[in-house]
């Protein structure tokens, strides 16, 4: 008989860690390392702003041009905030309240 304890625990089978499952390759969005000197923080403020603003008036220059050329009025549309539903409702797609009844 063996005298001490066993160096190793028995394994039970499956019970090992599973790799996660990371999305490979770039993710989206600017790589930016965020400056520690106030003065750049500021610039770069100031910079977001004014790229915000330009595109907002490129926007509703667009939409000026379009509108005065159709007959209908034009709406500009904006994404819905949140996680939620990636656009409009559709009248077939089940939900969950109905799904989860027994």
């Amino acid at each position: 008989m063996a005298q001490g304890k066993q160096k190793f625990k028995a394994q039970r089978p499956g019970g090992g860690k599973k790799p996660s499952q990371k999305p490979k390759g770039a993710k989206k969005g600017a790589r930016t390392i965020a400056p520690k000197k106030t003065q750049v923080v500021q610039q770069q403020k100031l910079k977001k702003g004014l790229e915000v603003a330009i595109r907002k008036k490129i926007e509703q220059e667009v939409v000026q041009k379009a509108s005065t050329s159709m007959h209908k009025r034009l709406n500009v549309l904006k994404a819905p905030e949140g996680k939620g539903a990636g656009g409009p409702p559709r009248p077939n797609a089940p939900t969950s309240a109905a799904g989860s009844s027994k």
